[in-house]
């Protein structure tokens, strides 16, 4: 299983992990997920598995700018590649849903745990970025001491760390990783994740 499978299964589990939070895509089959796109007008969509990212693509060859939302809300999980044109405003519309669906559960889930008023605050240009991923470290347990340390620097999770975890993942590391992600969202950082490429040296 890839890095990117790994970290996949933590965001699913911690989502399905907080009940009532709204915006849930429903998982389907890429075909339903093509068919519920040209439902909404627009033309045909192919559809290709990407070993990179593990998952379908659909690929919508015609659509207009009015159709977007319902195309989006059609997709459910699934990446959609548009026409150049339409893509950076589809980019927004996804990124704009999920950031706000994301930042509910994270609320959700660090307040059933009692930890969202330990969530370090986060000032751009003013918090030393080192010091506060230690601190997300630190009130995420002893599980995650050492995710927010190495050579991508603090806003990424360490693909060491995830590395030395067994998969499937113990309790203690899906809650450390949930936990990291949770606490990244309230407090505003943005949180990468690198995938199984390979990079250059």
């Amino acid at each position: 299983m890839s890095f990117f499978a790994a970290i996949f299964q933590v965001i699913i589990l911690w989502s399905s992990s907080v009940p009532g939070t709204s915006g849930q895509a429903e998982f389907i089959s890429p075909e339903d997920a093509a068919r519920q796109i040209t439902e909404c007008g627009a033309g045909a969509v192919d559809i290709r598995y990407d070993d990179l990212l593990q998952s379908h693509i659909l690929t919508v060859h015609d659509a207009t700018e009015g159709q977007l939302q319902c195309i989006e809300k059609a997709a459910g999980y699934y990446d959609i590649e548009l026409p150049p044109e339409l893509q950076k405003r589809f980019s927004e519309i996804r990124a704009a849903k999920y950031s706000a669906v994301y930042r509910e559960q994270a609320v959700a889930w660090l307040s059933k745990r009692g930890l969202l008023n330990k969530v370090p605050k986060y000032r751009a240009g003013e918090t030393n970025e080192a010091t506060f991923a230690r601190e997300l470290e630190a009130i995420c347990g002893p599980a995650a001491k050492g995710a927010l340390q190495s050579r991508y620097g603090p806003r990424t999770i360490s693909p060491e760390w995830v590395k030395k975890m067994p998969l499937p993942f113990r309790p203690q590391d899906a809650e450390a990783m949930s936990c990291l992600m949770a606490a990244a969202s309230v407090a505003g950082w943005d949180l990468g994740i690198i995938g199984n490429e390979a990079f250059p040296e």
